[in-house]
């Protein structure tokens, strides 16, 4: 039996997590720049990543209860 869960791959949440690693160069070569640290630790990059990735769940999740609610309830 697929679930919806099966349909989340966990690939997105790398992509996320690429997004974020992504990001946190940035803002080291920016607090390079500054001379004043404004970059993010691991720990916050990891969050990050996690809560887009919370954000998509929750997006593909409401809209699997949509279409069943609609099949359910026609």
């Amino acid at each position: 039996m697929i679930t919806m869960f099966d349909k989340i791959p966990f690939a997105d949440f790398k992509k996320y997590l690429s997004i974020q690693q992504e990001r946190q160069l940035a803002m080291k070569e920016l607090s390079e720049s500054l001379g004043v640290d404004v970059s993010f630790s691991d720990e916050e990059v990891m969050q990050f990543a996690m809560e887009e990735y919370q954000k998509e769940i929750d997006k593909q999740l409401g809209e699997e209860i949509e279409k069943w609610m609609k099949s359910a309830f026609s």
